[in-house]
């Protein structure tokens, strides 16, 4: 035409021509949008920090597996995970490091509920929101995670050696040596499910070391024959507990509590421990980690989530190791 070309235009299905130029460009142009729209379709990362109140039992370890799972279906996010070792104070300092980290959102396991406070405040000032699996009281958090579980825990527990000891007789208790909502809240169940029993309380002592409980428990036993039952706030206490009947041979003697670690149902299928109220950790790491993400998403969430209460019976205790420890 006149001895001019006129420029050919290349689509990206055109395999025509001999341009080979307009064909590399149009292939890096498809290469990005597709990348871009494989971006988009994962979404944004996120740092998720997790502040446990400490790591040495079963329960700790599986929420940390349990968010870190549900963490890992987000492309690009990550868990920072804290480890408080059972020190109020450094439960605190992590929290307030996990803030200058500028972490996206905090997960809490509160080992002192009130002294981890002045962190929670700081996280929001700096608008992380804050997800408490238990009930953390005056502290701003977008979600509860088993608010209620510990009292429904205590009072399921309390039932449950009501029923064993026929609701007559001496009775221990064993709690801690200080104040804690969600202890406090296990002892205020278990005493409400025997308030109306024939159930009468004649020591109660506290400790926190396995080997020291077994050894309160000894003495309990020598000092009270007659005893009809024991019940323990928490997982190390069982286990002592369970140690110094077997020690003592004592089979007569019911045993409750809360918590249903792997050495509880294993002393539990051994008849040293009638029963416990388990906590779920799976299902309270799973939807703490779902709150997060569903809140930096846009979503909205509930003020909290409730987890059933499950006890744990040598009837029963295959079946709900499954439900509890299972994958």
């Amino acid at each position: 035409m006149n001895g001019s070309s006129t420029p050919r235009r290349v689509y990206l299905a055109d395999t025509g021509g001999s341009e080979p130029g307009f064909h590399h460009v149009s292939a890096v142009l498809l290469f990005v949008f597709l990348m871009s729209m494989a971006a988009s379709s994962f979404g944004k990362s996120y740092t998720i920090g997790l502040s446990m109140h400490f790591m040495r039992d079963d329960y700790a370890t599986k929420i940390v597996d349990t968010v870190q799972s549900v963490v890992a279906r987000h492309p690009g996010s990550r868990v920072v995970v804290t480890d408080a070792n059972g020190e109020p104070q450094k439960q605190l300092a992590d929290i307030e490091n996990l803030v200058v980290q500028g972490v996206d959102a905090i997960i809490v396991i509160p080992i002192d509920e009130k002294a981890i406070l002045p962190a929670i405040r700081k996280a929001n000032d700096r608008n992380i929101p804050v997800i408490a699996i238990t009930r953390i009281p005056s502290a701003k958090v977008l979600t509860t995670v088993a608010g209620s579980a510990d009292y429904a825990n205590g009072r399921a527990s309390g039932e449950l050696l009501m029923r064993a000891t026929g609701g007559k007789g001496n009775v221990a208790m064993i709690g801690i040596p200080y104040s804690l909502w969600r202890i406090d809240e296990r002892e205020r169940g278990f005493l409400d499910a025997i308030g109306n029993s024939e159930l009468k309380i004649v020591a109660r002592q506290s400790g926190l070391d396995q080997a020291k409980i077994q050894d309160t428990v000894a003495g309990i036993l020598v000092a009270h024959p007659d005893l009809a039952g024991i019940w323990c706030a928490f997982s190390n206490q069982l286990v002592g507990a369970a140690d110094a009947l077997r020690s003592a041979n004592r089979r007569d003697i019911a045993l409750t509590g809360i918590d249903a670690d792997k050495a509880i149902i294993e002393r539990i299928r051994g008849g040293w421990i009638t029963g416990a109220a388990a906590q779920f950790p799976g299902a309270q790491g799973r939807l703490a980690a779902q709150a997060v993400f569903a809140h930096l998403e846009g979503k909205t969430v509930p003020a909290g989530y409730d987890v059933p209460v499950g006890v744990v019976t040598r009837a029963n205790a295959d079946d709900m190791e499954k439900k509890i420890w299972g994958e």
